[in-house]
C-alpha cells in the first residue's frame, strides 16, 4: 500500500508491505503530519526507514513528530543527503537524529552513499516481498529540488506494480537519471509522484518516455502561490495521455497492490475524479520558451 497524503504544499508518503513501514517526507507542518501518524496507527511502532529526499522545509517538518518522546517511535533507517542547510528546523530534526542513533541505534545514511558501500543504488527488501530502490542523487547540483533522491518502488510481482518518486527533482536531475538509471533498476513504472508538485521544470517529455506510467499522483496545497500544478507541465501529461489525481482536490490517494501475479493494483481518492484543473493553476514564466 502507498498513501500520497494531503498535507497541503509539500510532500508526505506513507508505504506500507507486510510488516514493513516507509515514510518518504512529513511535509511541511508537524501538526498535520502529527494528524497523519496517529490515524496510521503509527505510535508506539518501528518505522522501518524513513528518506528525506531533499533539505526543504515542505518536505522536512512534518518529520520532526516522528521523534517525539510522547509517541514512542522506533526509526531503524534514516535517508537523507546531508547537505548543509541554515534551516533551524532542518537542524532540530538532524539533533533527533543524532540522539536516536546513541539511543535506539538508528542508522543514518547519506543518499550519496545509500548503502554505505561505495554504490549508487542501495535496494531495500520489505517483509511482503515488495522493493524500494534507493538511488544516488545528481552530485553537485546547484540547486536544491535537484539534490532529491531518486526511488524506484517494485511490488512483490513487479509485473503488477511499480512506481518512481523523486521528491522535487528538476529538469537537470531528470536528465542525469537516464544514464545512471534507465537500465539499473529501470525507470519504467505504473505510476509516477509528480515532481516538484507538478511543477512545469518538474517534468520533461523524455522523462515521461523513459517511466512510461498509466498514471501520476501530484501532492499540491489548495490555492498555493507557486500556482502548482502548471498549465504547461498538465499540457505535457495531456500530450502523453497520462491521467492524474491531485491531492488539493482528491485529498489522499491511496494505491493498494495485492502482489499476486496479473492483480494489477488500484488507486482510490478520498474524493472526486482523476484529471482535474485547480484553481490556481497557471502558465509559469520560468518555463516559457
Amino acid at each position: 500500500m502507498v498513501r500520497i497524503l494531503d498535507v497541503g504544499q509539500g510532500d508526505a508518503i506513507y508505504i506500507e508491505n507486510g510488516s514493513s513501514r516507509i515514510i518518504v517526507d512529513g511535509g511541511p507542518n508537524p501538526v498535520t503530519f502529527g494528524r497523519y501518524i496517529d490515524s496510521l496507527g503509527l505510535n508506539n511502532s518501528t518505522i522501518d526507514v524513513v528518506i528525506l529526499t531533499h533539505a526543504h522545509l515542505d518536505h522536512a517538518s512534518g518529520l520532526r513528530e516522528l521523534f517525539r518522546t510522547s509517541r514512542n517511535i522506533r526509526v531503524r533507517y534514516f535517508f537523507e543527503n546531508k547537505d548543509l542547510s541554515a534551516a533551524v528546523t532542518l537542524s532540530r530534526l538532524r539533533d533527533s537524529i543524532l540522539a536516536r542513533m546513541d539511543r535506539d541505534s538508528l542508522v543514518y545514511r547519506d543518499t550519496d552513499d545509500p548503502c554505505s558501500n561505495g554504490l549508487p543504488l542501495c535496494t531495500i527488501e520489505l517483509a511482503g516481498a515488495a522493493k524500494l530502490h534507493v538511488m544516488r542523487p545528481l552530485p553537485n547540483a546547484t540547486k536544491q529540488n535537484d539534490r532529491s533522491v531518486p526511488l524506484k518502488l517494485v511490488g512483490p510481482d513487479s509485473a503488477s506494480f511499480t512506481m518512481w518518486l523523486s521528491g522535487d527533482a528538476e529538469q537537470s536531475s531528470l536528465h542525469w537519471f537516464e544514464p545512471e538509471y534507465s537500465s539499473n533498476p529501470g525507470m519504467a513504472v505504473n505510476v509516477l509522484k509528480a515532481n516538484h508538485h507538478g511543477s512545469c521544470n518538474g517534468v520533461t517529455t523524455r522523462f515521461l518516455t523513459l517511466t512510461s506510467p498509466e498514471w501520476l499522483v501530484a501532492s499540491v496545497g489548495r490555492n498555493n502561490g507557486y500556482r502548482h500544478m502548471h498549465s504547461q507541465a498538465k499540457s505535457i501529461y495531456r500530450r502523453a495521455r497520462i491521467p492524474w489525481y491531485r491531492t488539493d482536490q482528491n485529498g489522499t490517494v491511496t494505491i493498494r497492490a495485492s502482489g499476486i501475479r496479473g492483480d494489477g493494483y488500484s488507486i482510490i481518492p478520498d474524493r472526486g475524479e482523476a484529471t482535474l484543473n485547480g484553481r490556481t493553476d497557471r502558465s509559469a514564466r520560468q518555463c516559457r520558451n
